[in-house]
């Protein structure tokens, strides 16, 4: 049975196995081997929950650690008269693989199977985005909410928070999700939300072979010194991520839909006209054959007109292709080549990414 180990960014190095005997499956049933303590998710009582659906009258399990922000949430959400917001309950505890919204294959653990996430009215048509309302109180109490990766049902711890720590604090302003990813790059100002959103949304459902190792000269060998050593398939992850969020900056602003670079008198074609948020050109499509596979499956016809059009609309392509490309060369995007982004990338930021990629 696949067999694997996890550095979860609040319990460190976990090492797991799947139920499946010969290959990893989507949402699979796992069992820890080491690194996380299965006692500590205990039983809790949330008198809020009682008489909601799936809620089991209030009786949950949870890692208790997070036992205090957790009663301390549905205690606020009550107190603000906002419970008729919650209708039903999917529970916490769930012992399986990440099942990625967008349907593909995650080999990472979920964070319900550590006892650190509750998943409310996902049935309510908008996978749970009714909760909205309450979104800030669990914010506020140490929760990262899944919005941010397109699965408003999802609460998950991001800090452990003690009750001590909750008293002294009373009820704080909801500091924004992205902090240390919305630091500034270079003159450019800093990245949208928005942007960043949809980064990480991105990076949750991208296939892993994109981040996997390989024997080119990409670019984890260029930025190993500013963003390395590698911790794993979700450091690698996140890391992809910082570098595309500056490379974004240096780039074009954040402007999904930008143009050629008007100063490059080498860009006056289809095939060298560069498009999008991360100025990628058509003729980056002789690097390798895969990259024009992945035009062609996003519905383009191979061509680098198609290209310039596809880019520029559909931001999930304009992620993957850039990601794609980066793994085979360095030599494509200036900023890059010259190491112009190097010194704006973020190690806190990498790590602000890891939590964000490391929930369902």
């Amino acid at each position: 049975m696949p067999e694997s180990t996890f550095n979860h960014p609040l319990f460190g190095p976990v090492r797991f196995r799947t139920a499946s005997k010969l290959k990893w499956i989507r949402g699979d049933s796992i069992s820890f081997v080491s690194g996380f303590d299965e006692a500590d998710i205990v039983p809790l009582k949330i008198p809020q929950l009682a008489g909601i659906d799936g809620a089991n009258n209030g009786h949950l399990r949870f890692h208790k650690r997070g036992h205090a922000q957790l009663l301390r949430s549905f205690e606020e959400i009550a107190q603000h008269g906002l419970l008729h917001h919650i209708k039903t309950c999917a529970g916490t505890l769930s012992k399986r693989l990440r099942k990625p919204v967008g349907g593909g294959l995650s080999k990472l653990p979920s964070n319900h199977a550590f006892g650190i996430a509750i998943d409310l009215n996902s049935d309510d048509g908008s996978m749970g985005g009714s909760v909205a309302p309450v979104a800030p109180i669990f914010q506020a109490n140490g929760f990262l909410w899944g919005k941010s990766f397109n699965d408003p049902m999802h609460f998950e711890v991001n800090t452990f928070v003690s009750a001590g720590a909750l008293a002294a604090e009373g009820a704080e302003a909801v500091q924004p999700q992205f902090i240390a990813c919305g630091q500034k790059v270079h003159n450019r100002g800093a990245p949208p939300e928005a942007f960043l959103t949809e980064l990480v949304e991105w990076g949750r459902g991208a296939d892993d072979e994109v981040f996997e190792r390989n024997d080119v000269f990409d670019i984890y060998s260029s930025v190993v010194s500013q963003l390395g050593p590698w911790r794993g398939e979700l450091h690698r992850r996140a890391v992809m991520l910082e570098v595309l969020r500056v490379l974004a900056g240096f780039e074009s602003s954040w402007k999904w839909d930008a143009g050629r670079d008007v100063t490059n008198p080498s860009s006056g074609t289809p095939c060298t006209e560069e498009a999008g948020i991360l100025q990628c050109s058509g003729n980056s499509m002789a690097f390798s054959p895969h990259l024009r596979q992945l035009l062609v499956d996003a519905g383009g016809d191979g061509t680098c007109e198609s290209f310039i059009r596809t880019t520029k609309s559909n931001h999930r392509f304009a992620l993957e292709y850039c990601a794609r490309l980066i793994r085979v060369t360095t030599k494509h995007h200036g900023p890059i080549k010259n190491g112009h982004i190097h010194s704006w990338l973020r190690r806190d930021a990498v790590d602000e990414f890891m939590r964000y990629l490391g929930h369902d």
